[in-house]
């Protein structure tokens, strides 16, 4: 938590100067784009240069302030020359600043979403009496993140480590947390550091979304309706809290006073489609950093493709390219959303898009939807959920796929549309190879040979249910016009939707890491293209009742339904508060701070909220099954040996000396859950802290 007023001022404007000069880079790539437009893709573009930069510049300073420096001289460079090359107008005339004011009011829904979620999210880190407390959400995720910033920053050996796994590799996306460690080494506190570039992620993701709906859907109706139903997403789950109410309220207060009771969150009763917002964005930072590029990318891909605007696509490759170590699950799904993309504009190209082409393309797509409805019905007396016979059949499909792209590239360039592709799809993917191919060798790639990665596993994270209804109660209202929305869409609004169903096929016989939970990554890149064009049909419906008594209120009732759960959860959000590290905790964590090396080891117990991990960036020997089992990391050893040298430190000593310990931390975790002798510690090592019921021994 160290830090210092000089030091935020410091923080926040190398923060300010990455996202300046990200716009400015996005006035010399974007010139056509109104200004405000620039200044959400630059804000974007600025935080991925700061992801990177450093990083780059660490492989050979590590993660050092010279490093840091000399990220941002390169920066000034790359700008700079970008600027003397294309001269682009920086500030809008006047003339435009008041057209803008008149005609783009819709701007007040993106902004009226970031506030909501600002407030959520200074609610989730709050100082109280010496404590830092957290919202429900980021109870569990939060003291992850933190662990990953205070070690980057402290330690400042490049690539880094996990600190929760001494000498194990850190493959987690790491830059969504790298872009905080760079203001904590810079001086801010934590807090602050934790704050700022989520801040602006927060917004990178509104308003990117809202480039893109805009830019798709071209009706500002459509587009305020699609925002909702993505970020306001919640399912049928309301109605479990309803029941009773006439005798007893409890069932529905408990909403807002048990642990994880949501209507968008109730697994008990097989709720899994957690709201956008609230589960989504606030805790999990690879998520929130991952969407901050993908939506905005989705907007400048979707001008590249089907606006013609073919320079976009260079721009575009090097922040697609860049998107591994920021959050694999959206790069994934950008890859995903090219290729469909590509189909169709090789089939223009080809001159094969016709209505019959694209009366059979609606039908594939049905097939992908309800292949994995079907499957349900001989899933359990045939296959069993986890199986390889799943794994092959997406790979099957994958194959059949692959092999349609490469027939019609084949027909397209024999058509003479060859040059055009390459000069496109070709610099697009190539430049994405290049830069993706050595981050998923150096780190994807090292974690995901594990067999708890990439696996056959059938109906993504439904425990119960039959599969129609499991979808119907979790998606809710939306779930019914899903289907007519997609097979009713024009030759305009099918090929950018398309996608989802592609994504959805894979997400429901495939899983990529070893909570199968975490398809919902996935899945949610797909439901924001569903939730365009179901917007669309649901918009042309209400126009086409004009005349019809009471259309209005019907209209309300529908929102109403696809948004209460959303509300509620919500609600619950902004009144839950939970104790995270308390003031013991933090005195603890400050002395091992000023009194031991950033790379010491220290043996604790592996409760999730470890303030040794979190707030010291202090290596331990293991950290919470919590966080190392779902990320694919072999910790059983590690922690049978932790028992041994709590127990019986003077047999294990050698054990002490195989993971490096210098401290052994004992408090009532250490004695409830690993049986701590700590008289026999104490005989052993000399003890340097006892403050609060918590004592440090040094090893010697």
């Amino acid at each position: 938590m160290s830090g210092s007023l000089m030091g935020s001022v410091w923080a926040l404007l190398y923060f300010l100067l990455f996202q300046v000069c990200g716009i400015v880079l996005a006035g010399c790539f974007f010139e056509q784009e109104r200004f405000y437009k620039r200044v959400i893709l630059g804000s974007a573009a600025g935080s991925v240069l700061l992801m990177w930069l450093p990083v780059l510049c660490a492989f050979l300073f590590d993660f050092t302030v010279l490093s840091h420096i000399l990220a941002a001289v390169l920066l000034i460079v790359l700008t700079g020359a970008a600027f003397l090359r294309k001269k682009p107008t920086l500030l809008p005339s006047a003339r435009a600043v008041s057209a803008f004011l008149r005609q783009e009011w819709s701007l007040l829904i993106p902004l009226a979403f970031w506030l909501l979620y600002a407030g959520l999210l200074l609610h989730c880190f709050r100082m109280v009496d010496g404590e830092i407390w957290s919202s429900q959400c980021t109870y569990g995720d939060m003291s992850m993140h933190f662990g990953f910033i205070t070690s980057i920053a402290e330690q400042k050996s490049f690539p880094p480590m996990y600190s929760i796994l001494p000498g194990t590799k850190l493959s987690y996306p790491f830059l969504s947390d790298s872009i905080s460690s760079s203001l904590y080494l810079l001086g801010a506190p934590l807090q602050f550091a934790y704050f700022l570039p989520m801040l602006f992620a927060g917004g990178q993701v509104f308003f990117g979304a809202w480039l893109f709906f805009t830019g798709w859907l071209k009706d500002r109706a459509k587009s305020i309706f699609a925002m909702i139903l993505f970020f306001l997403n919640g399912g049928f789950g309301f109605a479990y809290f309803l029941s009773g109410l006439g005798d007893d309220y409890g069932n529905f207060t408990r909403i807002f006073t048990a642990f994880y009771e949501t209507p968008t969150n109730l697994v008990d009763e097989n709720i899994r489609w957690v709201n956008v917002i609230v589960d989504m964005m606030v805790p999990q930072r690879a998520t929130l950093f991952g969407w901050a590029i993908l939506f905005p990318l989705l907007y400048v891909l979707y001008s590249a493709v089907y606006a013609q605007k073919h320079a976009y696509f260079l721009p575009a490759a090097v922040f697609s390219g860049g998107m591994v170590m920021i959050h694999t699950h959206s790069f994934l799904a950008l890859g995903l959303i090219c290729g469909v993309w590509l189909l169709f504009v090789l089939l223009k190209t080809s001159g094969l898009y016709r209505i019959a082409v694209l009366h059979t393309a609606k039908r594939i797509t049905a097939l992908l939807l309800l292949i994995p409805a079907a499957a349900g019905l001989v899933s359990v007396r045939v296959i069993p959920r986890e199986s390889v016979l799943w794994l092959i059949l997406a790979v099957c499909a994958a194959a059949v796929f692959v092999l349609l792209l490469l027939l019609l590239l084949v027909i397209a360039v024999r058509k003479g549309g060859g040059r055009e592709l390459i000069s496109t799809w070709g610099v697009f993917f190539a430049v994405v190879m290049l830069l993706a191919v050595p981050q998923l060798y150096t780190w994807t790639f090292t974690q995901a040979d594990a067999d708890s990665f990439v696996r056959g596993w059938y109906n993504w994270a439904n425990l119960s249910d039959s599969y129609l209804w499991f979808y119907l109660v979790n998606l809710g209202l939306p779930a019914l016009f899903i289907l007519p929305a997609l097979f009713t869409s024009d030759r305009r609004m099918f090929p950018v939707a398309a996608p989802a169903a592609v994504i959805w096929f894979l997400c429901e016989f495939v899983v990529f890491q070893p909570n199968d939970y975490d398809n919902n990554k996935l899945l949610y890149a797909a439901y924001l293209l569903l939730c365009g064009v179901t917007a669309s049909y649901m918009v042309d419906l209400y126009r086409r009742l004009k005349g019809l008594p009471g259309r209005q209120v019907l209209a309300g009732i529908c929102i109403a339904l696809c948004t209460v759960s959303a509300v509620l959860t919500i609600g619950r959000e902004a009144v839950a508060e939970y104790c995270l590290f308390g003031r013991g905790q933090r005195a603890v964590a400050q002395f091992v701070q000023e009194n031991t090396e950033p790379t010491a080891t220290i043996l604790t117990d592996q409760r999730h909220n470890n303030e040794i991990a979190a707030l010291t960036g202090r290596n331990i020997v293991c950290g919470s099954t919590s966080y190392v089992y779902f990320h694919g990391l072999n910790y059983t050893e590690r922690q049978d040996d932790m028992a041994r040298m709590f127990q019986s430190p003077a047999k294990n000593l050698h054990l002490y000396e195989q993971y490096g310990v210098d401290y052994v931390m004992v408090s009532a975790y250490e004695i409830n859950n690993f049986g701590a002798n700590e008289t026999a510690i104490a005989t052993l090592f000399p003890c340097v802290y006892d403050q609060d019921g918590i004592r440090l021994y040094q090893v010697r």
